[in-house]
């Protein structure tokens, strides 16, 4: 009997005991489950910070900065800096040597549209951001009795590096794996006015209203729409380039040809915006900022009227330009 009775006795000590192992186990495994969790998290925010501070990549947003890129750009394009533009030559099939001639290539005339309409993208940026470049400081002195020389040179900073952020950040936590036909019907206008093509309309819009803010009396808001005059100047040339190597169809030296023309017209829309910037100053200190926002509005219209009439609205561009050649 007694026997019997340590024998019970063991066996509600064992059960006892896999109860408490049971418990320790869920416990521990909602441990590891919350463990896991704040890894992935952590390795999400860890992964943003590293492709924003890693160089390889951070260089490729870095490089549509205002300073870097008149820096960089234009690039000579040949083997010595006699040659201008780009040649291709043509293969002697025959093996004589006779038939290697050297052709000129250009823009074919099917995409000279679009082309032209980035151009045209590439040229008021580029002048609107020489404008507001060489007269903000002033302005502000003059208008707002600003003289914090370098509060108004990190505002004239924090845009581009703002843009150049959001490259690397936005990616990470915003998904572009849907599809457009299932979305409601704002978020699908949304889509098709912040991609290709219509985002450039977007952009050169945002130049209308800041060149707009920069120029009321509030001084808050005055420095909000120069800060993020960076940031759509980083936008403008990012999106330009895409739209670039989208009509290249992955031709480099088509690709070269088109960087090279719009490289050349933010080279014009610089020197205008510099020359002609200062020179409307001195007429009034508003005037040159009056120049841009018209200037925007002008290449507004003919951008979204060029691309409308081209492609229409409601489709991506890689459907919208497929439907065209059928």
């Amino acid at each position: 009997g007694s026997r019997n009775t340590r024998g019970s006795r063991n066996t509600r000590g064992s059960r006892n005991t896999r109860g408490s192992c049971d418990s320790t186990g869920t416990q521990a495994t909602e441990r590891s489950a919350g463990t896991v969790r704040t890894a992935m998290t952590g390795r999400t925010a860890v992964s943003a910070f590293s492709r924003m501070t890693a160089l390889s990549q951070a260089g490729q947003d870095f490089s549509h900065h205002f300073l870097t890129s008149s820096s960089l750009q234009p690039r000579i394009v040949g083997a010595t800096g006699d040659k201008t533009k780009v040649r291709v030559e043509f293969e002697d099939l025959d093996g004589d040597g006779a038939g290697k001639t050297q052709a000129k290539t250009g823009i074919p005339s099917d995409i000279r549209l679009p082309c032209f309409l980035i151009v045209l993208c590439s040229f008021c940026n580029n002048c609107s951001y020489g404008v507001e470049f060489s007269t903000f400081a002033i302005y502000f002195k003059e208008a707002h009795n600003w003289n914090e020389a370098t509060l108004a040179g990190v505002a004239q900073t924090a845009g581009d590096l703002t843009a150049a952020i959001m490259m690397q950040v936005i990616p990470v936590f915003v998904s572009n794996d849907y599809d457009p036909d299932e979305l409601d019907c704002f978020r699908r206008y949304l889509h098709y006015v912040t991609s290709m093509p219509y985002n450039l309309s977007l952009i050169v819009f945002t130049w209308v209203l800041f060149n707009g803010g920069l120029v009321t009396p509030i001084l808050p808001l005055a420095i909000t729409a120069q800060v993020l005059m960076g940031t759509t100047y980083v936008y403008s040339s990012k999106w330009t380039t895409d739209m670039n190597l989208f009509y290249s169809l992955g031709d480099p030296k088509l690709f070269l040809n088109l960087q090279v023309l719009c490289r050349n017209a933010d080279a014009v829309g610089g020197t205008i915006g510099g020359v002609l910037g200062n020179f409307l100053y001195t007429v009034d200190p508003v005037g040159p900022f009056i120049f841009t926002c018209g200037l925007a509005c002008v290449v507004f219209v003919i951008v979204t009227v060029g691309f409308c009439a081209r492609l229409g609205f409601g489709d991506d561009i890689e459907t919208a330009e497929e439907k065209r050649s059928r």
